[in-house]
C-alpha cells in the first residue's frame, strides 16, 4: 500500500458575509488539516488587505482602488500557487467572486472540489452549467462534510455534478 504523502496546496473558496458561511470555513479547514494529502491551506481571509488610507470601508460598499487591487492581486497569487480548490458553494446565496475563482482555477488546468451547502434540503437542486462541467468533484456539504478529511488531495479523483438540473 502507498504511503500518503502531503504535497496538495488548497486553495479554500467561500462566500464570507453571513455567520453561516463564516462558521464553514472553520469546519471545513480543520477538516483539511486532518487530511494527511494537504500540506498547506490558503484561505484568502487570512491575508485580507487594509488599505491605511480608506475611511470607514464597511459604509457604502464603496472600497478604494488600492484595496481592491491588493485583495484581487492577492487572491488571484492564492489561486497560482494551490495545486487544487476547495469551494465552500452557498447554493442559497450563489456568489460571483466564487464562481470567478472556479473559472480561474480551471482556466489553470487545476482541480475544483465543490463542497454544495443549502438550508432547504427539500429545494429543487438547480445549478449552472458552467459551474457543473467546470467542477472536478462535487461533495455534499450538507451531508458529506467530513469527506474532506480523507480525500485524496494529491489525485482529485472525478466525481461529476449530478442529481441538479442543470441551467
Amino acid at each position: 500500500m502507498n504511503k500518503q504523502v502531503s504535497t496538495a496546496k488548497v486553495y479554500l473558496g467561500t462566500p464570507f458575509y453571513n455567520d453561516d458561511q463564516r462558521a464553514r470555513v472553520d469546519k471545513a479547514r480543520a477538516l483539511l488539516e486532518e487530511n494527511p494529502t494537504v500540506v498547506r491551506v490558503h484561505f484568502p481571509f487570512d491575508q485580507n488587505f487594509v488599505d491605511p488610507d480608506e475611511k470607514n470601508p464597511e459604509i457604502g460598499g464603496i472600497r478604494s482602488m488600492t484595496w481592491r487591487l491588493a485583495t484581487y492581486n492577492n487572491d488571484l497569487e492564492g489561486l497560482v500557487n494551490s495545486t487544487c480548490g476547495v469551494f465552500l458553494y452557498d447554493m442559497d446565496n450563489v456568489d460571483d467572486g466564487s464562481a470567478f475563482e472556479i473559472g480561474f482555477m480551471r482556466a489553470l488546468h487545476k482541480p475544483v472540489v465543490l463542497v454544495t451547502f443549502t438550508k432547504d434540503l427539500d429545494k429543487d437542486k438547480v445549478m449552472n452549467l458552467m459551474i457543473a462541467q467546470g467542477v472536478t468533484t462535487i461533495i455534499d456539504g450538507n451531508t458529506e462534510l467530513d469527506k474532506l478529511a480523507s480525500f485524496d488531495f494529491n489525485t482529485v479523483p472525478a466525481k461529476p455534478v449530478t442529481g441538479y438540473k442543470i441551467i
